[in-house]
């Protein structure tokens, strides 16, 4: 899977999909980073909000819209070379809301990096 992202390409692997759930992988490379040296809050935000999409996707009902409301808790960084997880889990689907849960993990150690929720509009 290839996320384009003006001046900005992240390759992820697609690890598993399943009905509401969604499991990628990616390796933090320098381009991916803020000032720091870690993962930027940005791409987590962008990675928050494409991985819980494709959840969607895979979902009986799968017509995901517009995003109505995300946040994201960043509790620990990812640095240059790091593998991360990026698992989403849809948590509900109503008739007009999905609302999914999204964890970015450290890959060798399981650590949290990053939790993000987030509410889509369902379109028809």
């Amino acid at each position: 899977m290839l996320l384009f992202i003006p001046f900005l390409v992240i390759q992820m692997k697609l690890h598993s999909a399943t009905p509401g759930k969604v499991v990628c992988e990616m390796k933090v490379e320098e381009e991916h980073t803020n000032r720091g040296g870690t993962l930027h809050g940005g791409l987590t935000a962008t990675l928050v909000d494409v991985v819980s999409t494709a959840a969607l996707l895979y979902t009986e009902r799968a017509a995901p819209g517009v995003s109505v409301d995300m946040n994201i808790t960043y509790t620990s960084a990812a640095k240059i070379g790091e593998d991360i997880l990026i698992t989403a889990q849809i948590l509900k689907q109503g008739k007009t809301l999905a609302f999914a849960t999204v964890d970015l993990t450290n890959k060798a150690t399981g650590k949290l990096i990053a939790q993000g929720r987030h509410t889509k509009f369902l379109g028809n």
